[in-house]
């Protein structure tokens, strides 16, 4: 509900201003403290819609029952498509998306990279932790004694 609740803002708040028309080599230029400043109303649409766009994955991964080093991995490749595709949108100038989608997307997909970083770390630990602490004579041991 809160992340429907955060898209719904962010199209309101997109229809209260006019779109935004700067020309942008990259997403990443316009999140500096100029444009920021210069731009406060949009940069709270985008903001807004970040928010969205970063809690609907966690939410995904939240729901299904992946292990966490899959998680991270796909948290990972969801941050980096994200970005890409923002990056592609604004470099060739396409607007297939209004620009604000697009800062929305570099935003999110950069706030991605840490729950992503954390998820891949704590299953990469578990799996290492697994992996250092199994003992194969354990099981074998047990098996025999079961089978009796």
């Amino acid at each position: 509900m809160l992340i429907i609740g955060l898209v719904i803002l962010g199209y309101i708040l997109d229809a209260i201003v006019n779109p935004l028309t700067l020309q942008l080599p990259t997403p990443y230029h316009f999140f500096v403290p100029e444009s920021l400043t210069k731009y406060p109303f949009t940069t709270t649409s985008i903001i807004i819609k970040s928010i969205a766009l970063f809690l609907a994955p966690i939410w995904l991964m939240s729901i299904l029952s992946f292990n966490s080093l899959i998680k991270g991995v796909t948290l990972l490749i969801i941050s980096g498509l994200m970005q890409l595709y923002a990056l592609q949108d604004i470099a060739t100038n396409a607007q297939v998306i209004p620009l604000e989608w697009s800062l929305s997307l570099t935003l999110s997909g950069m706030l991605l990279l840490l729950p992503a970083i954390i998820y891949t770390l704590m299953g990469a630990g578990k799996k290492a932790h697994k992996t250092a602490t199994h003992d194969p004579y354990f099981e074998t041991t047990h098996k025999k004694d079961d089978d009796i």
